[in-house]
């Protein structure tokens, strides 16, 4: 899971919302003072800053990082703010002691965990004044180690040479970033990982230099242990592979850090390492239980080893094994899978019966907490929740859909996981079962039916009416269960009323008294763009525009507001293109023409190539006014975004000679990021022109990602990004498949239209986990009904799609609603939730298009015939 998700789920219980609005809640003093005379105070996202009215930051330098603990950090707050007044030295904090938290939790991310503020000492005198002045007065103070940085002597001040002024650069894969300059003039990535690193030119006053010479600032300590790869990495901790030095067996390692890895309570990794030590001792001997063979510190940090269990992780067999990943699995094959499931749900069972009898409650019962051996047999491992049923310790931690509800305690904890882990086996959308609790109900009705499993081996879940009545889920309206299956039963005759319900929710989740968003969505709205396609209004207003669906007026002056309000950056999907072809869409065009004037001023050398924020969504855009205006100077400018995306892309270089930095691998794939989306533009182009040119170097395009992609065992194309294969629209070979169903229709190419077919293959399974466009069900719906070339009912397999999108329906206010990524919230933008759903249903059952500037189906388009 990417864990940014989880900090933007503790401000509401339905929808991804700011961590600022959680956090403001209960704000330092601090936070909320007004700025001193001769200082401006200013709020970003989750930081307040303080810096002298008249001084000018250098671009960067080395900044000061101080590290705190929840209970000394209003102190430390308090002395380094006086210090920083006194000296005039720039500076910022977390707003809230809850961010503090936040920033230190166990899945935090464990580049920037532990920084509580940052200082901007200008010059060497102020530098050395902020470490020898503070260390006096906080030297010692207990904080986390901040692994990106250098440690100033035992803490709590850490130094790190970057940018003091926002500048961002593109990396090779095409993303925006956070940089700093290089003496050349240069723009490099300002790069945050979880280890300290100095740029070789940069500057070293000379009160660092003996510290960075020190070796034993690496922290290598003394272990025992050869460590051999790592297994795991949270921000508590890695979990390593090692054998010790005088070569006995292979051991696991768990590593804790000190003050790091907080989970609710605010206890830290060390003290939870220690009570796992003590609970794999109770339970020495019992089979499903890996050995404790010792527990050491190193340097500062603290060691668990354990018995190595060979095996893979509950979650990663059930990735090679699930039937229903695959297109058209046989009967045999869910016959297969039921049998082994049922049996590894035998051992965890008979293990989790063992350990209760030695009085133990485990506590984080989960897939990725259970090995399945090679003999069949099931492990449990991770016991840093577990605690004795007599001294029962709610778990301060848990996973969702599988952590129990408040009101559960002792076993029954253990029990409620057991019944998810059943439920998960053969249906594993859990997380939607703690976002709409009546969901369990229907997930269970549907697992037994699609693997014929009675009540007994799969039972109603705890204190649910019985599966199969009329329930309803958990929702103000009372909506029933089975209302959802109904509507969503493929018949086009219910199109009307999909829309009409799709509709409803969306509009009743708007929050137009806010500035920060109009719709909720994915957390990208607050750490990209709020205003755009992808996260933003624009996205969501345009799904209800090409679908046909009515729009609150005050929706549509709240965009045209908006674009006065917030700076907007270049870029279709992500960026103010794709607000200015929505605002001309809604009737706006002056409004629009005037946003695409002030875009206009844009670098276009520092725009990446890509679909969301780069070249081609340019490109694109541009040639929607050009059409649209009959402007021939906005054609010139869309011509020349095509060109420089060309050049940047390296398509016109003979493929022998090889390709600019990051154009070939190591780029990002896929319609949004990769090549595909300049393969979009240059067949939007050629369509208008009859140039076959443009054709040669979309084919080049495309064919830079068909190379990414990879034949699976089941006879499916999908994009291999190097940990995993993708089908999406976003990344995938989904996307890819869009514009190359497009090219075939002007260049007809046997090969191609047999990887086409093998696109559409991995298009086709019965399982997705999200919902969504860019990365979920609705996105292979796009693909599918695309390949129909319209005109056509649905064929079985898209029917299938839209009934399963019941599996992921939530009710919101009384109307279908569907979750963003991850499923922990819902969602109602374009991308990822149900604005994205509404649009492939469009395409579906009225020939709307999926996505804006969606390759048109229609076979008898040709050169001269496009439409924008």
């Amino acid at each position: 899971m990417d864990m940014r998700y989880e900090a933007y789920s503790y401000a509401d219980p339905l929808f991804y919302d700011s961590p600022v609005r959680w956090a403001a809640l209960d704000e330092f003093p601090a936070a909320v003072e007004p700025a001193p005379a001769g200082w401006a105070r200013n709020t970003r996202e989750v930081w307040v800053g303080f810096q002298p009215v008249e001084l000018r930051l250098p671009e960067q330098g080395w900044k000061i990082h101080v590290s705190a603990c929840m209970d000394n950090a209003p102190r430390i707050l308090d002395v380094v703010r006086a210090h920083c007044f006194a000296h005039r030295v720039p500076f910022k904090f977390l707003r809230s002691p809850a961010l503090v938290q936040t920033q230190n939790a166990k899945y935090a991310p464990r580049g920037s965990s532990g920084k509580f503020m940052t200082l901007y000492p200008v010059g060497d005198d102020a530098l050395e004044r902020c470490l020898t002045d503070l260390d006096a007065a906080l030297g010692g103070e207990p904080g986390p180690y901040i692994l990106s940085d250098l440690r100033w002597r035992e803490g709590p001040l850490y130094l790190r040479y970057g940018g003091f002024v926002e500048q961002f650069c593109r990396t090779e894969t095409g993303e925006l970033v956070l940089a700093f300059r290089e003496p050349s003039g240069t723009l490099r990535p300002d790069v945050r990982r979880a280890v300290f690193e100095v740029p070789e030119w940069a500057p070293v006053p000379a009160v660092l230099a003996t510290a960075l010479a020190d070796p034993a600032r690496t922290g290598a300590g003394d272990l025992p242990y050869t460590v051999e790869r790592a297994l795991h990495f949270s921000n508590g901790g890695g979990i390593y592979l090692g054998r010790s030095d005088d070569g006995g067996p292979q051991v696991v390692l768990k590593e804790a850090r000190p003050h790091a890895g907080l989970d609710q309570r605010g206890e830290d990794a060390v003290r939870r390492l220690g009570r796992e030590h003590e609970v794999l001792r109770h339970l020495r001997g019992l089979d499903a239980v890996p050995q404790a063979l010792g527990y050491l510190t190193s340097w500062e940090h603290h060691f668990l080893v354990q018995e190595y269990v060979e095996g893979e992780p509950l979650h990663r067999w059930f990735g090679l094994n699930y039937p229903l990943v695959h297109p058209h699995p046989d009967a045999a094959a869910v016959d297969r899978y039921r049998a082994d499931a049922l049996r590894i749900l035998d051992g965890i069972t008979e293990g989790l019966r063992a350990i209760h009898g030695r009085g133990i409650v485990f506590g984080d019962l989960h897939p990725r907490n259970l090995i399945v051996r090679p003999d069949g047999g099931v492990t449990f491992i991770d016991f840093e929740l577990a605690s004795p049923v007599d001294r029962f310790l709610r778990p301060a931690l848990g996973a969702a859909g599988f952590a129990a509800p408040p009101g559960l305690t002792g076993f029954a904890v253990d029990e409620h996981a057991l019944a998810a882990i059943r439920l998960w086996l053969f249906l594993p959308l859990m997380p939607l079962t703690v976002l709409s609790p009546g969901k369990a109900g229907a997930l269970v009705r549907a697992a037994r039916e699609r693997f014929a499993l009675s009540p007994r081996l799969l039972p109603d879940p705890p204190g649910a009416a019985p599966v199969g009545s009329v329930t309803s889920v958990s929702d103000t309206a009372g909506t029933p269960d089975h209302a959802f299956e109904e509507l969503l039963d493929g018949d086009p005759a219910g199109w009307p009323r999909l829309r009409a319900e799709l509709t409803a929710a969306i509009t009743a989740a708007a929050t137009p008294d806010r500035a920060d968003r109009l719709f909720p969505g994915d957390p990208g709205q607050f750490t990209h763009d709020g205003l755009g396609l992808s996260y933003g209004a624009a996205g969501v207003l345009w799904a209800l525009h090409t679908t046909g669906a009515d729009i609150d007026p005050d929706h549509v002056r709240w965009l045209s507001a908006a674009v006065h309000r917030e700076p907007c950056r270049s870029g279709l999907f992500l960026g103010g293109h794709g607000v200015a072809y929505v605002l001309d869409l809604l009737g706006r065009r002056t409004e629009a023409l005037d946003l695409l004037e002030r875009l206009g001023k844009d670098d276009p050398d520092g725009l990446g190539t890509d679909l969301a924020g780069g070249l081609a969504g340019v490109g694109l855009t541009l040639h929607h006014f050009a059409r649209a205006t009959r402007d021939r100077a906005l054609l010139d400018a869309a011509v020349d975004a095509a060109r420089r995306t060309v050049l940047k892309l390296g398509l016109h270089l003979p493929e022998d000679t090889g390709a600019p930095a990051g154009a070939r691998t190591g780029a990002r794939t896929g319609l949004m990021h990769g090549p595909t989306g300049a393969a979009l533009l240059l067949l939007r182009l050629y369509e208008d022109t009859g140039d076959t040119g443009l054709l040669d170097l979309a084919r080049r395009a495309l064919d830079r990602d068909l190379a990414r992609c990879v034949l699976a065992e089941d006879g499916t194309l999908q994009v291999d990004d190097g940990t995993r294969v993708l089908p999406y629209l976003e990344s995938g070979s989904a996307g890819i498949a869009a514009v190359l169903h497009a090219y075939l229709r002007h260049r007809p190419d046997a090969a191609l239209t047999e990887r086409l077919e093998q696109i559409r293959g991995a298009a086709e399974p019965e399982f997705i986990v999200q919902s969504g466009l860019f990365n979920g069900r609705a996105g292979l719906i796009a693909l599918l009904r695309q390949a129909q070339d319209g005109g056509t009912a649905p064929t079985d397999a898209i029917r299938r799609h839209v009934r399963r999108l019941a599996w992921h329906a939530i009710p919101y206010q009384g109307h279908l609603a569907f979750p963003g990524e991850q499923l922990l919230r819902l969602s109602m933008d374009l991308a990822t939730g149900s604005a994205g759903v509404l649009t492939a249903l469009g395409a579906v059952f009225a020939d709307t298009p999926a996505m804006p500037f969606w390759p048109s189906p229609a076979a008898s388009d040709g050169p001269g015939q496009n439409r924008a």
